[in-house]
């Protein structure tokens, strides 16, 4: 008995709750309903205030709650705007940032090894540079888009270059500048390469093996700051006077030989000869020491002579030459030279003169030998 008031008690109390309950249940669904009718309702009357607001002409000047108006410069930015735009940008930037540190933090606590968090910390790395990327080309771009490109602002940004093709000549300077030192980091890096292989070698032949690649090595660096000296001296117009190292200028009258150049090279040949001379001399005393019979040392003697006899003609024919090529021909002092007839065809009176003493001298020569034929 006593069980069956307790469950009836219980019973009792229970049947008002339950009722509460329901009629809390639907008290809260009633309130989300007309929420819902009061949001449709207003989203119908904000339409029909800005199709009034159109009827009226007051477009785009509206005073509808929430109103937005259209864009009153459609594909173009203001300042404003762009202001606006780039409070966005770093807005945005600044959470993904934090983003991506927070899933960094998790991935690094999750992570039981040093190898993920390394993993980690590179993807981050990656990020941050994809937004930096993505930051200096969007403002690279609104600087085109306001008019002053290039003289940008942006971030590590660097300015094309204003004489394409030309060198000027703060670059030239900066390029001596750079081959400079890209020559001496060169020449340490073949040193300290020839100095490793020196000491690992064990021999004189490694050691100037070395060496002679390291002279080479030297000579082409010299050949090619030399090629590059005398391209950037054409390059600035300064060419041919250039002050390379062992630069040789052009001949400036091709074709033609100069008084200098004609001085120079006589000086030339006349050294010359007498190295052959003494070439030919010392030749013939050795030899003249090694033969046994002056039929040997006659020989010598003749071939020294011929080839004496040939270095005259062969000078005398440069001589007149170069003569020619000077413009002084046939008034030319070289040795033994004959000038050509002045009148072809024509016997002036001194060569009539020189004809008739020649004729005569032939004609007592020829009386005195019939004579002493006769005889």
């Amino acid at each position: 008995m006593m069980r069956a008031g307790m469950l009836t008690c219980l019973f009792l109390v229970s049947a008002p709750l339950t009722t509460a309950l329901t009629v809390v249940k639907k008290s809260s669904s009633c309130i989300a309903d007309d929420l819902k009718h009061r949001a449709q309702l207003q989203n119908k009357l904000a339409g029909v205030c800005v199709d009034m607001c159109k009827e009226v002409g007051a477009f785009p000047k509206c005073t509808c709650p929430d109103f937005v108006p259209p864009d009153s410069t459609p594909g173009v930015m203001t300042w404003p705007e762009l202001l606006e735009h780039m409070d966005n940008l770093s807005e945005w930037g600044h959470g993904e940032i934090k983003a991506w540190t927070s899933r960094a933090s998790q991935l690094q606590t999750a992570a039981q090894g040093t190898q993920s968090e390394e993993a980690c910390i590179a993807e981050e790395v990656q990020h941050r540079m994809q937004l930096q990327n993505k930051l200096a080309g969007v403002c690279v771009d609104m600087c085109k888009e306001v008019g002053a490109f290039p003289k940008c602002t942006c971030p590590d940004f660097v300015a094309p270059d204003s004489t394409p093709g030309v060198m000027t000549w703060p670059e030239l300077l900066e390029h001596m500048d750079n081959l400079s030192e890209w020559g001496h980091g060169q020449i340490k890096s073949w040193t300290s390469q020839a100095s490793a292989l020196q000491i690992g070698t064990h021999g004189t032949e490694s050691e100037k093996a070395c060496l002679d690649e390291d002279l080479k090595n030297r000579m082409k660096f010299q050949n090619k700051l030399a090629g590059v000296c005398v391209d950037m001296c054409k390059e600035v117009g300064a060419f041919p006077k250039c002050t390379c190292p062992d630069f040789v200028a052009p001949d400036s009258t091709p074709g033609v030989m100069t008084w200098p150049e004609l001085l120079e090279h006589m000086d030339n040949l006349s050294e010359w000869g007498h190295g052959e001379i003494k070439a030919w001399t010392s030749q013939a005393s050795a030899l003249q020491i090694g033969a046994q019979d002056t039929h040997k040392q006659n020989a010598c003697l003749d071939e020294d002579l011929k080839h004496r006899m040939q270095l005259q003609n062969k000078l005398a024919g440069v001589c007149v030459d170069m003569c020619k090529e000077v413009g002084a021909f046939p008034k030319c002092t070289c040795p033994d030279f004959v000038a050509p007839d002045a009148t072809p065809g024509v016997m002036t009176w001194p060569e009539l003169l020189e004809h008739m003493d020649n004729l005569s001298e032939w004609g007592h020569g020829e009386i005195k030998s019939w004579t002493a034929t006769a005889r």
